[in-house]
């Protein structure tokens, strides 16, 4: 490996390129599903369900797909899953009724539960050491550029195509995805760490990973409040683009992509941090900040006039959700070992996956004409900021705490 150069190692361009190419195809039907559904079906309940439902089954199947990555390894699972998501994809402009159209969302979201995992385990396999906080930003600049991007292209495809051509074509490039991952030999770390499946060591590992490492919850509880926030957010662009704003469908893609091109921003930022993040604590102010920053901004978002200025409040929130999500791989990494990180993400993905379907399903509060739009995007605000809070104060208790025995160390010197 090449220490100047971060790209210098051959299964970690691999990776990132497969990475590439399934954020883009993730990003694209994040924004071409509310099409699908809205304009067959509604944008009501339908959509709410449909999205809530992608993400149903890595709730249900967690335990089976944290069992099949560790006895298996990542490859072989996310290259099977990667060509199911290729084949149903097309379905959905196909599907005769919406309860059709629910079971295909249905296998998506079941490919998903072991994409999203497996993938993540195949990339911290290929960072190289000392390089974490580079890497993962270099990761999350992948998303985040796929999130400008691959909205928009398809709002783009969908219109001056058809809806049935953007789906055919993000199953041609989920084939894609499958066959680079083919190219990662089978002989590399990614395929060596998964750990032995016993469900009662299991719940042993976990509890004594949480006991050993208590600044995982400080990484966690303010990530279960993003998520929730999260979830709410596809909705909510969607409706503040039509109703607030009174766009049409497609162009709620730009809002997307506007915070993508935040969180592009906050890449090079996070690079630039990379040689002052040094120490855990560092790491970890870091993290809780951006955090609460991003949290802040979006909030604003309700009080935007119109869409320009929308897009400029995504913008400025996404450069600190870049750095937290940075800061929050890289002190994972720091903390765990791999075969770690898989039960870790065996346990935290699922939970992270019930905040998201819980933000997206209360938007059924503003379709049933319970809240407002601004009652619904307080309540999303609030879930971001407020499990930061906590440990902002802990952080700075402790912070004090340091500094008084220094001070009484310094004192009882000569």
């Amino acid at each position: 490996m090449d220490k100047s150069n971060l790209w210098g190692d051959a299964a970690f361009r691999r990776i990132s390129l497969v990475l590439t190419v399934d954020s883009f195809c993730s990003w694209m039907l994040v924004a071409a599903l509310p099409l699908v559904v809205a304009s067959r079906f509604g944008a009501g309940a339908e959509l709410v369900g449909s999205l809530a439902l992608r993400l149903l089954p890595s709730l249900l199947l967690a335990p089976i797909v944290a069992s099949l990555l560790r006895r298996s390894g990542p490859q072989l699972p996310v290259l099977c899953c990667l060509s199911v998501t290729a084949i149903a994809i097309p379905g959905l402009a196909f599907a005769p009724d919406a309860m059709t159209l629910h079971m295909i969302v249905l296998v998506i979201g079941a490919a998903d539960a072991v994409v999203t995992p497996g993938l993540l385990m195949l990339r911290a396999a290929v960072v190289p050491a000392g390089r974490n906080m580079e890497a993962n930003t270099a990761f999350q600049a992948i998303d985040r550029f796929a999130k400008i991007f691959g909205p928009p292209a398809a709002g783009l495809a969908a219109a001056s195509t058809s809806i049935v051509t953007t789906l055919l074509a993000l199953s041609l490039a989920q084939i894609g995805a499958a066959l680079l991952l083919v190219l990662q030999p089978r002989d590399k770390p990614v395929q060596e760490n998964a750990a032995p499946s016993h469900a009662s060591g299991f719940g042993r590992e976990t509890l004594a990973m949480f006991r050993e490492n208590p600044l995982l919850w400080a990484l966690l509880l303010p990530a279960f409040g993003y998520m929730v926030s999260l979830g709410t957010l596809q909705p909510f662009l969607f409706w503040l683009s039509r109703d607030q704003f009174h766009l049409g469908p497609e162009m709620w893609t730009l809002l997307l992509a506007a915070q993508g091109a935040g969180a592009l921003i906050g890449a090079v930022v996070s690079h630039r941090l990379a040689g002052a993040l040094t120490s855990t604590q560092a790491l970890l102010r870091a993290y809780l900040l951006s955090s609460l920053l991003e949290g802040l901004s979006t909030f604003a978002l309700i009080f935007a006039p119109n869409s320009l200025v929308a897009s400029g409040l995504l913008i400025v929130g996404g450069i600190p959700e870049m750095i937290a999500f940075a800061t929050y791989f890289t002190l994972l990494q720091r903390c765990l070992s791999l075969e770690r990180q898989a039960v870790f993400y065996a346990v935290s993905l699922p939970l992270m996956d019930a905040c998201l379907i819980a933000g997206i399903v209360s938007g059924a509060f503003y379709t049933s004409d319970l809240v407002t739009l601004g009652q619904f995007w307080l309540f999303a605000s609030a879930c971001a900021v407020l499990p930061v809070l906590p440990f902002l104060a802990w952080r700075g208790s402790a912070t004090d705490r340091q500094s008084s025995v220094s001070r009484q160390k310094d004192q009882r010197q000569p």
